[in-house]
């Protein structure tokens, strides 16, 4: 909130935006269960609220969405160029921040929504620095966990158990340490890897900080996509996800 106001946005309408859109991808974030870059998978569908188009693109609410935007944008990748120790590529946050805006026009014009908010000029000062610090923080803390620990989290919250635990009496009373056991038992293990794969890629990404050389290199939009496609990334990263996929599998067994 400081940060819209001292760029002149009335805090009310600050306010406004910043729950009409969840707070946006760094709250998400930051806020996040690991892998915390998780979140950007469904890049930019957390602006897409059509419900309050119009609103916000009124006066003071516009600027506040193209802030948060903005911020959103820089405070992401600018947490992966200082982990890499690169300078911050403006032309791809600029890429990011312009497909964001184009998602929503698209949306709009889809619904017959008019008007809508547009992208404005958000200039980058030092008062996004903190912002960035500590998405480089939580990163750290994140990467830091137990990775055993994750992929049992990953798994006592996925779909794969909760079907488990509708079908067998005895897994209603699984602890998330034994979450993974929990799914070889029940024979849910292939279910799990193909039904969280990408949250496996995520995990590794962020360890290996390939997902970081893809952001300053490609943008978020464009590194959203390559994700989704095993088969265009690094053989090496490639190798890293299926050694975590057997990481599960020898972690599930009771023997």
């Amino acid at each position: 909130m400081e940060l819209a106001v001292r760029a002149g946005i009335e805090k009310d309408k600050a306010v406004y935006v910043y729950r009409r859109l969840n707070g946006g991808y760094y709250m998400k974030i930051y806020y996040s269960k690991s892998p915390i870059l998780y979140n950007l998978m469904n890049w930019p569908n957390l602006y897409l609220r059509r419900k309050f188009y119009p609103k916000l693109a009124e006066p003071g609410y516009r600027e506040a969405v193209q802030l948060l935007i903005g911020l959103d944008v820089i405070s992401i990748i600018g947490m992966s160029s200082m982990i890499l120790n690169r300078p911050l590529p403006l032309e791809l946050t600029r890429g990011d921040i312009e497909e964001a805006f184009s998602a929503i026009k698209d949306d709009a014009m889809e619904n017959s929504i008019y008007p809508f908010p547009e992208e404005g000029e958000v200039k980058i000062t030092q008062d996004f620095f903190p912002f960035i610090t500590d998405l480089v923080r939580k990163r750290k803390e994140d990467d830091s966990k137990n990775i055993v620990e994750v992929l049992n989290d990953i798994a006592y919250e996925s779909e794969a158990l909760e079907e488990v635990r509708r079908k067998y009496p005895w897994a209603k009373t699984v602890n998330r340490e034994d979450s993974l056991k929990a799914l070889g038992l029940a024979g849910k293990l292939e279910e799990f890897l193909k039904a969280e794969e990408s949250r496996l890629v995520i995990l590794m990404g962020q360890r290996n900080l390939h997902i970081d050389r893809l952001l300053v290199e490609k943008g978020i939009s464009g590194t959203v996509k390559l994700l989704g496609h095993l088969e265009e990334l690094d053989p090496d990263f490639v190798e890293s996800v299926e050694k975590v996929k057997k990481m599960v599998l020898e972690v599930s067994n009771y023997v």
